[in-house]
Order: C-alpha cells, then sequence, then structure tokens
C-alpha cells in the first residue's frame, strides 16, 4: 500500500469517526433537548399540582371551619331540644290541670244544670201552686172548702199533739219501780201555784 492509499484510509476513518461523533452529538443533544422539554412539562405539572395542593388545603380549611360552625349549631340545637323537651313537659303538665280543672267545672256545670232543671220545675210547681191558690182565694166557694180543709188539718194535727202528750205523761212515770238501776226514782215535783182571782 502507498502513502496516498494510507492517507485516504485515516482521512475517510478520521471523516467516518467525525460523522460518527457529529451525530452522537447530535443525538445527545435531541435527547437534552426532549429531556428539557419533558422538565419543563413537569414543571408545569408540579406548578399546577401545587396550585391543587393549595387549592385542596384551602378546602380542607373551608371544611374544617364549616365543620366547626356545624357542631356548634349542633350543639346549639341540642340545648334547643332540651329546652323544647323541658317546655313539652311543663306544657302537658300544665295541659293536665287544666283539663283536670276543665273536669271539675264541667262536672259541676252539669250538677248545676240538673239543679237549673229542678229548680224550673219546682217553679213551675209553685207558679201552678199560686194560680191555683189564686183561683181558690178569689172564689167564695173555693175559701169555704179551703177554711174546711185547713180546719179539718187542725183537728189531725191537734189530735196527734194530744197522742204525743200523753205518751210523754205515760213515759215520766216511774212504772211502778221505787228504784230504778240503782238510784232511787223521784218523780219530777210539780209546783202548784193559785192565784185568787180579783173581787170586783
Amino acid at each position: 500500500m502507498n502513502k496516498g492509499q494510507v492517507k485516504n484510509i485515516i482521512i475517510i476513518l478520521l471523516l467516518t469517526i467525525t460523522v460518527f461523533s457529529v451525530y452522537k452529538f447530535i443525538s445527545s443533544l435531541r435527547e437534552k433537548y426532549e429531556l428539557l422539554n419533558s422538565l419543563n412539562l413537569t414543571k408545569q405539572q408540579v406548578a399546577t399540582l401545587e396550585e391543587d395542593k393549595q387549592n385542596l388545603l384551602q378546602e380542607i380549611e373551608k371544611d374544617k371551619q364549616l365543620q366547626q360552625k356545624l357542631t356548634q349549631q349542633n350543639s346549639r340545637l341540642k340545648e334547643y331540644l332540651m329546652a323544647g323537651k323541658v317546655r313539652l313537659a311543663k306544657l302537658f303538665k300544665a295541659h293536665g290541670e287544666a283539663q283536670k280543672a276543665f273536669d271539675q267545672v264541667n262536672s259541676k256545670f252539669s250538677l248545676l244544670k240538673v239543679e237549673n232543671t229542678a229548680l224550673l220545675e219546682e217553679k213551675e210547681r209553685i207558679v201552678k201552686e199560686n194560680e191555683s191558690l189564686k183561683a181558690k182565694l178569689t172564689s167564695v166557694i173555693e175559701l169555704k172548702s179551703a177554711i174546711r180543709q185547713l180546719k179539718k188539718q187542725a183537728q189531725k194535727v191537734g189530735i196527734q199533739i194530744i197522742k204525743k202528750t200523753d205518751t210523754i205523761k205515760t213515759l215520766e212515770g216511774n212504772q211502778g219501780y221505787v228504784i230504778k238501776d240503782g238510784k232511787p226514782y223521784n218523780p219530777a215535783k210539780v209546783k202548784i201555784e193559785v192565784i185568787p182571782a180579783s173581787v170586783k
């Protein structure tokens, strides 16, 4: 081989190495560029994720505040419920007492109604008697018959009084005992006073 061929082979070899190196360099630059592009996308994604994270943290904080408010409202509602139960118990008690009072008033009212009915009937009877008495008193014949009835009633009453006094007198006696129930029996002494009549 002559020097020219060796020189050409070396130049070809060097050119091949150079082309290969340039190719490798370009391909590495391409990879770096793609990596940078992918890194830029990742940075945007990280920024988006960071923003999402901040949003989520704010929402979590809002949820915590809302939960605290709901807990406070829940405790207030429990207090209202307890107060409502107490009020309801008082109302039921008052209703029971009012119902008792109403029942008592109702029973008194029904009694008064019955009494009123009886009084009205009594009034009607008295009015009828009054009218019949007026009729009797206005006519002479009726007056005479009423006087006769009164005389008969007076006689009956007189007879009854006499019978009663007779029984009282017989009861006052000692019934033949000188000693009764272990005690001497003395009938009541009667004091008789005689007053002389005035002489004219």
